[in-house]
This record gives C-alpha cells, sequence and structure tokens, in this order.
C-alpha cells in the first residue's frame, strides 16, 4: 500500500524522507510524439509544453515555451500517495533559538556561502506571503535533500552534499530561503514559462545556480529541468545554470524535492541501462523511478522500500562515487560528479582521480585589481571565452612582469594533473608570454616534476600533466609580456 498523507507529513515533521519514486499516475499518452490532456487534479498540467524532434531537446524531453534561452524538462509529476495537489502541506514548527543550532544544520557547509555552483531555494508568492509561517519548513526540507544525496552516496562508499547558498542562523549553517514576489497571474498559470519569466526578472539568472523552487500554487507537484546532456565531462549542461526545480504547495516534502533537483543535476538520462525514456527509471524502490508512461514496464529491483528515500537503486543508472571501470557510469555522465555537489571521498575513501581539488582550496595571489577578484580561480565556473565579461576574474592590471595566483589546502593534497584558464580581455589583460606550475615543498617552491608542458592558449583550458607530488600549496606563476597585465579565470587541480 502507498504511504498515506498522515504518515507523510508526519515524516516531514520529522525531518523523514519521501521518495519520489512513489508519484502516481502517468505523465505522458502512449504516442510519444503527442502530449496527453491535462489532469489538473494530478498535477498533470501539460500547456506551455512542446516536444519537437529535431528541437534542442530532442524526442525524449519537452520544451517548455515561451522562455530564453530553451528550457528542457522531463515534464510534470504527480503527486506522492497520501499528497494532493490542490491541498498545501502543513507548515512545521519553528524550533526554538536555543535548541535550533543543535537540531537543524547542515550536516557540511562549504567556503563563503556564496560563490561558485551553488543550489539557491526560493520561496515564490503572490501577493499572499507565507514566508513566516514556512521559513522553517523550507529550510528543514532543503536539508531534507541534502540527507537523500549523501546517504545515497553512503551506499556507495562516497560522501556527497548540495553545495547549496548558506546562512548562519542560531549559531547554525542553513540554507537561505528567499523571499521572491511575483504576480499572480504569472503564480497561478498553468503554464510553468510565465512564472520562470518572473523569477528570472527579479534577478535569479545566474549561470552558477539551480533554483530549487518552493511555489506558493496549486498547479503542479513537482517538475523540472532536465538537460538529457549524457557526456562525462565538466562541460556537461548539467554542471551549469541557470536551471530551475519546482515544486508547488501540495507537495512541500524532501523526496518531491529531491526529485526535481535530480532533474536539473541530470537524472536520469534516456541511454541509462535502466532508463525510461522520459527522465527516470524502471527499477524501483529509487527517488527517480516511477511509471511515466504506459508502455513502460517497472520492475521491483531493490526490494527494501526504504530506498523509496534513496537515489538510484543499484547505482547503475545516474549516481554512484565509485563506478565501476567498464560501467556505464564510468562512460557516461553521472550525478555524483555534479560540480553544484560537495565531493568528499568516492569509494575505499580516496579522493576520486576526476574531482577538482581546486575547490577546498583557499586562494591568494601576488596582487589583485581592485575591481577583480582571486576567489575567481577556483569558484568552479567554467569561462565561456578567455574573455569571460559575465563571471569573476583574477587580473593584475596595471602591474606587469611575473605574477602568481595560489592554491593552499589545509593539509598535504596529492596531485599529478591541473587545468588552467587564461585570462585575456584585449583591453590590458593578455595571455603570458611564458607560465608555469610550482608547488611547496615544505621549506620553498619549486617546479613541478616531469610537467608535459606550458602552451599558451586562449579559450579553453589548458591540462598539464607532472609527477605526483604532495603538497599543500599550487602556484601558478605567469610572465607577462612586458606591457600587459596577465590573470587568470579558472584553476583545478586533480589526483591523477
Amino acid at each position: 500500500m502507498r504511504r498515506s498523507a498522515r504518515i507523510v507529513i508526519g515524516a516531514v515533521a520529522a525531518l523523514g524522507l519521501i521518495g519520489a519514486g512513489i508519484f502516481a499516475g502517468t505523465a505522458f499518452a502512449g504516442d510519444r510524439a503527442v502530449l496527453p490532456a491535462n489532469e489538473p487534479a494530478k498535477g498533470l498540467v501539460y500547456d506551455g509544453l512542446q516536444r519537437r524532434a529535431a528541437g534542442p531537446c530532442g524526442p525524449g524531453l519537452l520544451e517548455v515555451k515561451g522562455t530564453s534561452p530553451v528550457m528542457c524538462t522531463h515534464g510534470p509529476d504527480a503527486p506522492p500517495a497520501g499528497l494532493s495537489v490542490k491541498s498545501r502541506v502543513p507548515a512545521l514548527a519553528a524550533a526554538p533559538a536555543s535548541a535550533a543550532a543543535a537540531v537543524q544544520s547542515l550536516a557540511v557547509c562549504e567556503g563563503d556561502s556564496t560563490s561558485g555552483r551553488r543550489v539557491e531555494v526560493l520561496y515564490v508568492h503572490g501577493s499572499t506571503s507565507r514566508y513566516t509561517q514556512y521559513l522553517e519548513t523550507f529550510r528543514s526540507l532543503a536539508e531534507g535533500v541534502d540527507t537523500i544525496f549523501n546517504e545515497s552516496a553512503k551506499e556507495t562508499g562516497g560522501e556527497r552534499h548540495v553545495r547549496y547558498v548558506t546562512e548562519t542562523v542560531n549559531g547554525a549553517c542553513r540554507p537561505v530561503v528567499r523571499d521572491v514576489q511575483i504576480a499572480d497571474s504569472a503564480l497561478n498559470a498553468n503554464d510553468w514559462a510565465p512564472l520562470l519569466n518572473a523569477v528570472k526578472a527579479a534577478g535569479y539568472t545566474r549561470t552558477d545556480r539551480k533554483y530549487l523552487q518552493f511555489v506558493d500554487a496549486n498547479v503542479y507537484c513537482g517538475i523540472g529541468g532536465l538537460a538529457g546532456d549524457t557526456r562525462k565531462s565538466d562541460a556537461n549542461r548539467s554542471n551549469t545554470g541557470p536551471e530551475y526545480a519546482r515544486a508547488d504547495n501540495g507537495c512541500w516534502v524532501a523526496g518531491v524535492a529531491a526529485h526535481e533537483l535530480g532533474h536539473t543535476l541530470g537524472a536520469v538520462n534516456n541511454n541509462a541501462p535502466n532508463a525510461s525514456g522520459f527522465g527516470h527509471c524502471t527499477d524501483e524502490w529509487d527517488v527517480m523511478c516511477y511509471k511515466d508512461d504506459p508502455s513502460v514496464t517497472v520492475r521491483t529491483v531493490c526490494a527494501d522500500r526504504s530506498h523509496d528515500d534513496r537515489l538510484d537503486c543499484n547505482h547503475d543508472d545516474y549516481y554512484n562515487t565509485n563506478p565501476p571501470a567498464g560501467s556505464y557510469l564510468a562512460q557516461y555522465y553521472n550525478v555524483a560528479d555534479n560540480l553544484f555537489l560537495i565531493k568528499g571521498t568516492g569509494g575505499g575513501g580516496n579522493p576520486q582521480p576526476d574531482a577538482n581539488l581546486a575547490r577546498s582550496a583557499t586562494p591568494s595571489a601576488s596582487y589583485t585589481s581592485p575591481w577583480e577578484s582571486v576567489a575567481a580561480i577556483n569558484d568552479g565556473i567554467d569561462p565561456p571565452s578567455s574573455n569571460d565579461t559575465v563571471n569573476p576574474r583574477w587580473g593584475t592590471w596595471p602591474n606587469s612582469g611575473q605574477q602568481w595566483a595560489e592554491l593552499q589546502w589545509p593539509s598535504a593534497q596529492t596531485l599529478k594533473r591541473a587545468q588552467v584558464y587564461l585570462f585575456d580581455d584585449n583591453q590590458g589583460i593578455d595571455v603570458p608570454s611564458s607560465w608555469k606550475l610550482q608547488y611547496w615543498t615544505g621549506s620553498a617552491y619549486a617546479d613541478v616534476p616531469g610537467a608535459s608542458g606550458y602552451p599558451v592558449t586562449a579559450n579553453a583550458y589548458i591540462t598539464v600533466t607532472f609527477t605526483q607530488v604532495g603538497t599543500a600549496r599550487l602556484r601558478v606563476v605567469l610572465q607577462s609580456n612586458g606591457v600587459s597585465s596577465v590573470g587568470l579565470l579558472e584553476v583545478k587541480a586533480f589526483a591523477a
């Protein structure tokens, strides 16, 4: 039997987790080229969506009409049993200030709370606001999503946390919840595009953000963007934003939020072994699995029903911190590698060879122009070009000559490879005449041994491999051409 509404709400109140794998209903008609009729009572609203075989979303995903750039989605999801799209989930009581720090917080927070790729939580409402009433609910649900991701990572010997925009509340690190008011007409439209466009007009358009929207409306249960990109690369479109995940007030539970956020992070690609073909999986129990088309057969592969609160039954479709060599996730995109997650260890407690260790370092530099930021060099943002006018940059104008930028870790790291993206704005910052990598030996800086070479290339990452070193500092030393200044957009460091 499906869980009752009383159990679902009680689980939320106890920070329990509800897996989106228990969604009821079907999301698509038998004819995959034609959208089904709306079922408003289930939140299955297809107005404003279209399928175009030749479009950017391909035949397996839907396109949200009226948004720019084009946004792809898996389509709307029906509510878990016991919840109703038309009935708002009750608010949690806020913990007393004296107890809040002890009982409510994120397990892991990172950096300065705002820089780099992060998930930002939005409460989106119209003329009526329940922000104060539901603030504790939204914080707790976001923390419940983080629990889903990390407990699932533990199943493959790893650790992953959602990198939220955070703040300190009563001494505890908690997700920030933005209060976003839009027009009632956009809030209640039977079409996602008006709300998306209103949220974008309010300024939530950062390329280093996934926006988790708790929407005070009764249109959908949940819906989320999905890139459908299978490339095993940091350049995968699931590693960038802006992207949006939406849960309406009848489905304000952690499992629905994790399901929709999971889509924005790259789950489930249609070439996965157990893919449904519509952005989900077919091997229950699993947060991302359910029967999303009459043609789809769902199998119970992970018999423990508690795995309905976890990601990726058998960890073979979209989430594995240590995928076996030759497996699907060793060759195609793996949500456990998503750059919006805080990466601890992979399998066996060792750093993953493809984990960018620079993200956990503290940056410093010989000099930084007052309008630039040395924090840009390891903020995790992949530049669109060497003349990046959108994202933060490190530059040294008007200084010339030799300049350096450095990454420093609290303890020694094993390093064997680095990637550097040079800054060139054609206005006084040029690529260097030469550059090199140095590491701290414990008493002095030395050139990394066995470097593969230091080409001077614009508009691309330059990869340098070298003989393995153990060090707590890695420095990029740049020599200007004697006239212009130099700079960097990003530095990455790897164990292998």
